[in-house]
C-alpha cells in the first residue's frame, strides 16, 4: 500500500458524499481510501462493474476529473467489508493499472496497523 493524493478524504468530508457512497456500496464507509499497489496490472474479471461519475452526482466528474469507476466488492484482511475500485481518468497518464483503492467500513491503517509499503490481503467477494 502507499500514500495517495488525498482526493478521497477531501471529497468524503461532505456528509452527502458519505451518504451516497453508503447507498452505492451497501454499508457505511469511513472517510478516505487506502491505495494499494499491485504486483502487476489488474485484469478485471466479470465481478467488476462500472459506475459513471454522473451516477455518483451531477457535478462529480467536474469535481474529480474522473469519468467513472470500475469496482468490485471485497473482503480486506479476511475480515472487513470493502469495495475495491479504479478510477476512469480520461487523458494521460490516466489511472495506474497496477493500483486499486479501497473503501472500507473501518479505517484500515488504524485497524490493521498499516504503514506505507505494507502488504494487505484483498479478496473479491
Amino acid at each position: 500500500m502507499q500514500s495517495g493524493r488525498g482526493l478521497g478524504a477531501g471529497l468524503m468530508a461532505d456528509p452527502a458524499v458519505l451518504e451516497r457512497l453508503a447507498e452505492l456500496v451497501g454499508f457505511a464507509v469511513v472517510p478516505g481510501t487506502l491505495n494499494v499497489r499491485l504486483a502487476r496490472p489488474l485484469e478485471r474479471g466479470p465481478e467488476w462493474q462500472y459506475l459513471t461519475a454522473a451516477d455518483v452526482g451531477p457535478e462529480w466528474e467536474a469535481r474529480t476529473g474522473q469519468a467513472g469507476y470500475f469496482h468490485a466488492p471485497v473482503v480486506i484482511a479476511g475480515r472487513y467489508r470493502g469495495l475495491a475500485f479504479q478510477a476512469d481518468e480520461p487523458g494521460e497518464p490516466g489511472y495506474p493499472r497496477d493500483q486499486i483503492e479501497l473503501f472500507s467500513e473501518v479505517r484500515l491503517r488504524d485497524a490493521l496497523g498499516l504503514s506505507d509499503g505494507d502488504r494487505i490481503a484483498v479478496t473479491i467477494r
